[in-house]
């Protein structure tokens, strides 16, 4: 699958199964990365654990965030279309402190 991030009307982040096989082909889902919507540039993922994979998402403004969410673990299975809406997880800011250094604050769950 794949996510598009929408910059207009909704604000949001969309996950699509461009597989025309599977039951997600026709119903792209908000996922939890969106949370109240936002202007949204990009999504990385970072699956070195298929258990646990990792997502950064940027905003597209000159002072946006970058978050880093942690979906909730699943336990002896690999992530799947639900990793992206189920409830739970943990959503950081990377925050700068200076032109120098910069800092993450303690980690939030969702």
């Amino acid at each position: 699958t794949y996510v598009s991030c929408e910059e207009t009307r909704h604000f949001q982040c969309w996950q699509v199964d461009p597989d025309p096989s599977s039951p997600h082909f026709d119903t792209p889902e908000v996922t939890k990365l969106g949370e109240e919507g936002g202007n949204y540039e990009a999504v990385a993922v970072d699956d070195t654990n298929p258990r646990q994979p990792i997502f950064f998402l940027t905003e597209d403004h000159e002072f946006g965030a970058l978050r880093k969410f942690t979906p909730p673990l699943s336990p002896g299975k690999t992530a799947g279309w639900e990793t992206l809406h189920d409830d739970g997880g943990i959503m950081e800011y990377l925050v700068f402190l200076n032109h120098e250094t910069s800092d993450k604050p303690p980690a939030s769950p969702r």
